[in-house]
C-alpha cells in the first residue's frame, strides 16, 4: 500500500515537473523592452514566459528614470512606483520592476539561460534551455526577442531568421525616415497601425507601425529591437519610455495570436490599439491635448481613422482649429461611402457648422436629424463640457467633431491592415 501511494505521489511530482513551463508566449531579453512586452502579453490574458541571459533583468544597471516621456501606461506605473520606494527605501529601477513582474498574472521567468535550439512546429515554437543542469524543451505559440543586441539574439545565432550585414531584417512593413517625417504623403498610411509612440534621440517624436516587428520570414516570430528599424540608427530611440511603450505594443501584438488562435501576423490592427487604450498607453506623441482631457483617447482614434490629421513634426493636434469639410472629405467617403451622396448634395458648403455636422451625421448613420439635434444640444455643455454654445451657424472645432464622431460614427472601428489599407 505504501509503495503504491508512493508510485502516484512521485507520478504527481513527474507531472507538476513537465508541466512547469506551458507559456503561450516566450519573451528572450533582459532589457526594458523585454520586460515591458512580458508584462503587458500576460496582463492581456496569455501565459507568459520571459527568459533572461543572465541573473539581471536590466542590461543596463545605470538606468535613468529622467527622460523627456508622455506619462502613460506601463511608463507612468512604473516610474510611479519607482518613486514611491525610493522615498522610503534605497531601490533602483530594475527592482521595482521586477517587483512589478512578480505582482503580474500569467508570468513566469527563468535568469541565466540561453536557448540552444528553437525549432519551428506546426502550431508554434519548441525552444530548448539547460535548466538545473539538463536540457528543457518548452513548447510555445509565438516568440518575442527583445534582445537589445542582434549579435547576441538566439534568433540570430541559431539561425532563425535571415539578418543582413547591418544586423537588420525584412519586416512586413518597412519604416522609412520618409513615413516617420511625412506620412500622409505615402502610399501606405503606416501611422495608422502605430502601437506606440514616444520621445526618441534629443526628443524628437516618433510612432511605430505594428507590422515593422514581424519578420516576412516567420509570422508567429516578433522581433522588437532597432534590428526591426532598417532606416534608423540606435541613436534615433535612445529613450527608456519609448522602449517601454513600443515593449506594451510588442506584448498586446505577441497576445493576440494565441488568444485568437492565429499568428501576430495576421492580428485585428484595431483590436491591438484598442488593448493599449484599455492599459493605458497611446499611439500618437500629442503634444497640445492633456492625457488628462476627456477627448485625449478619441483624438488618439480620430487620428487612426485618417479623419483629422496630426502634424507629426510638431506634435500637434491643434484642437481648437475650425474644421474645413475638404479636410476629411476624400478619406470619409472611402470609410462611410453613403456620405458621398451628402458631400455632392453640399458641395458648396465649405466650413463645417453646427447644422452641417448634425445633417452628416444623420445622414451617414441614417438617423433622424430632428433626435439627433435634440441629443446634441441637451449634451453639448452637461456631458461634453464644450466652451462654446451649441446653435446653427457655430463653426466646429477639431476637438468637438472628434467627440461627435466618436458617439455617432465610431469612426475607429473601420480596420485596417498592416499596410493602412482601410478593410470593409
Amino acid at each position: 500500500m505504501i509503495k503504491k501511494h508512493l508510485w502516484i505521489i512521485l507520478l504527481i511530482l513527474s507531472i507538476n515537473t513537465y508541466a512547469q513551463y506551458k507559456p503561450d508566449v516566450i519573451v528572450f531579453g533582459g532589457s526594458v523592452v523585454g520586460a515591458s512586452t512580458a508584462i503587458q502579453a500576460a496582463r492581456s490574458g496569455v501565459k507568459t514566459l520571459l527568459i533572461l541571459p543572465d541573473e539581471t533583468l536590466l542590461s543596463n544597471p545605470t538606468l535613468s528614470l529622467e527622460v523627456p516621456a508622455f506619462d502613460l501606461g506601463l511608463w507612468k506605473e512604473w516610474k510611479e512606483a519607482y518613486k514611491l520606494a525610493s522615498d522610503s527605501a534605497k531601490t533602483t529601477p530594475e527592482k521595482v520592476l521586477e517587483t512589478i513582474i512578480s505582482k503580474t498574472n500569467n508570468l513566469q521567468v527563468i535568469k541565466a539561460a540561453i536557448p540552444n535550439k528553437i525549432e519551428e512546429k506546426k502550431n508554434g515554437w519548441e525552444v530548448t534551455i539547460p535548466l538545473k543542469g539538463k536540457n528543457e524543451d518548452i513548447k510555445c505559440k509565438v516568440i518575442v526577442d527583445a534582445t537589445s543586441d542582434y549579435k547576441s539574439s538566439p534568433i540570430n545565432s541559431l539561425g532563425i531568421i535571415t539578418f543582413d550585414e547591418k544586423g537588420k531584417f525584412v519586416p512586413l512593413v518597412n519604416y522609412s525616415t520618409e513615413q516617420k517625417n511625412e506620412p500622409y504623403l505615402q502610399l501606405q498610411k503606416l501611422y495608422r497601425t502605430s502601437g506606440a509612440a514616444g520621445f526618441g534621440k534629443d526628443s524628437s517624436l516618433n510612432y511605430i507601425p505594428l507590422g515593422v516587428f514581424i519578420p516576412q520570414e516567420k509570422p508567429n516570430l516578433i522581433i522588437v529591437s532597432t534590428a526591426a528599424l532598417k532606416d534608423f540608427s540606435k541613436d534615433d530611440f535612445q529613450n527608456v519610455a519609448l522602449w517601454t511603450n513600443i515593449g506594451q505594443a510588442a506584448g498586446a501584438l505577441a497576445a493576440f495570436g494565441p488568444f485568437f488562435d492565429t499568428t501576430p501576423s495576421k492580428a485585428n490592427i484595431r483590436l491591438t490599439q484598442a488593448e493599449m487604450f484599455t492599459y493605458k498607453s497611446f499611439l500618437y506623441p500629442v503634444l497640445d491635448v492633456e492625457v488628462t482631457d476627456s477627448a485625449f483617447y478619441p483624438i488618439q482614434k480620430i487620428i487612426a481613422s485618417g479623419l483629422l490629421n496630426l502634424d507629426f513634426k510638431t506634435g500637434k493636434f491643434n484642437p481648437e482649429e475650425k474644421v474645413k469639410i475638404s479636410d476629411f472629405t476624400a478619406v470619409m467617403s472611402k470609410i462611410y461611402p453613403r456620405s458621398k451622396i451628402w458631400f455632392l448634395e453640399n458641395k458648396k458648403v465649405s466650413d463645417l457648422s453646427s447644422k452641417d455636422l448634425v445633417s452628416l451625421i444623420s445622414f451617414t448613420a441614417a438617423k433622424d436629424p430632428y433626435n439627433v439635434n435634440k441629443e446634441i444640444s441637451s449634451d453639448w455643455e452637461s456631458k461634453y463640457h464644450f466652451d462654446s454654445s451649441f446653435n446653427n451657424d457655430h463653426l466646429i472645432t477639431k476637438k468637438e467633431m472628434t467627440i461627435l464622431f466618436e458617439v455617432y460614427l465610431h469612426p475607429f472601428n473601420i480596420n485596417v491592415d498592416f499596410n493602412g489599407y482601410y478593410l470593409r
